[in-house]
């Protein structure tokens, strides 16, 4: 996901056979970026801009908070209640307002300020910042005469490295496994470090016909303390489809993040 993309988010309605069909308006908003991944000192203030944007067919109303959350090691997003979790370092964040209203196609930027105490030891914080509906504009569905709440929500995500944070990533294992239907290879990576880590890059591979195929890292996020599977997605050339593998594969190449690299070169059966 490239960080500067525009994330939208709709609500789906889900009819069954006991139910008449469902008519509601939709909670339609984008945010750019959609990801912040920034470096601060203690005692320092950084200082960002996100923009909100109603793109629905009338005007809303969004509420504006700060989350707590987690990602699991199958990369499952979980959003905690409001209430402070432990070590949260959600009070850290001011935000210019708690509410905004906006006309049918319009935006506006939300100016936000992370306030980093002083004597806060190297490490990484993490928070969000949700835009919910707003308590006058929740929208309603109708399943025959009973109406209940759809909600509607985006996660800004948020990282902040304090001091030297950094992520410390080190490749298991490569693998060839079944994902989503296709034969993919995998890399298994633990991190050691005390901020999250992203891979990326590009790698070469030969399968059992000998045609060179070209794989990029799955920039997918993985927690301190973590060991995640990451995918190796075949990356065909345009006008091109990606094969069906044939093994053994041979593939090399170097997997980067931030800080660091580590080359390979590995015979997977």
């Amino acid at each position: 996901m490239a960080m500067h993309k525009k994330l939208s988010l709709l609500v789906l309605l889900i009819s069954t056979c006991l139910f008449s069909p469902v008519h509601a308006g939709g909670f339609a908003a984008t945010v750019s970026p959609p990801r912040f991944e920034l470096q601060g000192e203690p005692g320092k203030v950084i200082r960002e801009i996100v923009e909100i944007h109603n793109t629905g067919d009338s005007k809303a109303v969004y509420t504006l908070r700060t989350a707590d959350w987690k990602l699991s090691d199958d990369g499952g997003l979980t959003i905690y209640p409001p209430e402070l979790q432990p070590d949260s370092c959600r009070p850290w964040v001011r935000m210019e307002r708690l509410k905004l209203p906006l006309q049918s196609q319009a935006g506006k930027r939300l100016r936000f300020e992370v306030h980093i105490p002083e004597g806060t030891p190297s490490g990484e914080c993490r928070l969000a910042i949700l835009v919910e509906p707003g308590d006058d504009n929740v929208t309603m569905a109708r399943a025959k005469n009973i109406e209940f709440p759809i909600q509607g929500r985006i996660a800004i995500i948020i990282y902040v490295a304090v001091g030297d944070a950094k992520p410390v990533l080190t490749l298991q294992s490569v693998k060839l496994q079944d994902v989503n239907g296709r034969l993919t290879p995998v890399a298994v990576l633990k991190n050691t470090g005390n901020a999250h880590g992203r891979p990326s890059g590009f790698l070469d591979g030969r399968d059992a016909s000998s045609t060179r195929i070209d794989f990029t890292v799955a920039e997918t996020p993985i927690m301190p303390a973590q060991t995640r599977e990451i995918p190796l997605w075949q990356a065909p050339a345009e006008g091109t489809e990606a094969v069906i593998l044939q093994p053994p594969l041979q593939l090399e190449g170097t997997i980067e993040w931030r800080g660091g690299k580590q080359k390979f070169k590995t015979l997977m059966e």
